[in-house]
């Protein structure tokens, strides 16, 4: 794997424009209603504003709903951490947890490609499934300082799983420099 350019992966998505293998992607990056609002409730959204998005009469409570984990409380393949011109250092934690969708026993070994001055760690490096619809979770640790950026607006790297059967499964991570 290449990282082609600073903010690549922000081009190229989760690189599944092969419509044959999006029919039969192995995993998915799960997520519901439930997972959205406490996304909401993480981002400081209350109540009234909740209710309003989401529609219909029911009032949702963020003591309701189990806490977001993680720096962004998202379940989504995308991983984007924005820095603030005071601190040019990060150190995040994502968590996730994969689906899978597949028959069978799979296996899937974590790659990682990122710029040397990017530290990207996963946590386990290795989801077993046995089953179709079994869920497993990993946690992706990113840490940087201030000369990762090195000029540039944005740096990136990719987080991919791949399978003992052809699946793989990527994921973007994006650290931004926020104006």
């Amino acid at each position: 794997m290449k990282i082609r350019d600073s903010c690549g992966e922000l081009s190229s998505g989760s690189d599944q424009i092969n419509p044959t293998k999006a029919v039969n992607p192995g995993l998915i990056y799960d997520i519901n209603e439930d997972l959205y609002i406490s996304f909401l409730c993480k981002q400081g959204y209350d109540t009234r504003t909740i209710t309003l998005l989401i529609g219909g009469k029911k009032e949702y409570h963020c003591s309701s709903f189990k806490p977001g984990r993680g720096i962004d409380g998202l379940n989504y393949p995308s991983m984007h951490i924005y820095l603030n011109g005071t601190n040019p250092n990060i150190s995040a934690v994502f968590h996730r947890i994969e689906t899978n969708v597949e028959e069978g026993d799979l296996e899937y070994n974590v790659k990682v490609a990122s710029p040397k001055e990017l530290s990207v760690v996963v946590i386990p490096k290795t989801l077993k499934f046995n089953g179709i619809n079994q869920k497993k979770t990993f946690r992706v640790l990113v840490k940087g300082g201030e000369s990762m950026m090195n000029g540039t607006e944005a740096v990136s790297a990719t987080l991919e799983w791949n399978s003992n059967k052809g699946h793989s499964v990527k994921s973007p991570i994006v650290v931004f420099k926020q104006h």
